[in-house]
């Protein structure tokens, strides 16, 4: 597993979006950085069920991977 967070960290660090299966289910993990004249600045990382296109938001990159790290304990594939 912890081959798996490290492919994932460093795909996502690269290129800000790395896209995995867990449990052959597809998730996207994604850097999201928005700011604008009316708009409210964010600078986040998002997590995303491909599926159901649920997100679910972290301040970092480790703190996501921490959180993938204790949810998703069987990442199958890196896409």
């Amino acid at each position: 597993m912890k081959d798996q967070l490290n492919r994932i960290y460093k795909i996502a660090k690269e290129k800000t979006w790395v896209s995995f299966l867990c449990e052959n289910h597809p998730y996207s993990l994604l850097h999201w950085s928005v700011a604008g004249f009316h708009e409210d600045g964010r600078d986040v990382w998002l997590l995303q069920d491909e599926m159901t296109f649920e997100t679910k938001s972290f301040v970092s990159l480790d703190e996501a991977l921490k959180w993938i790290e204790e949810h998703m304990n069987n990442i199958t594939e890196i896409l």
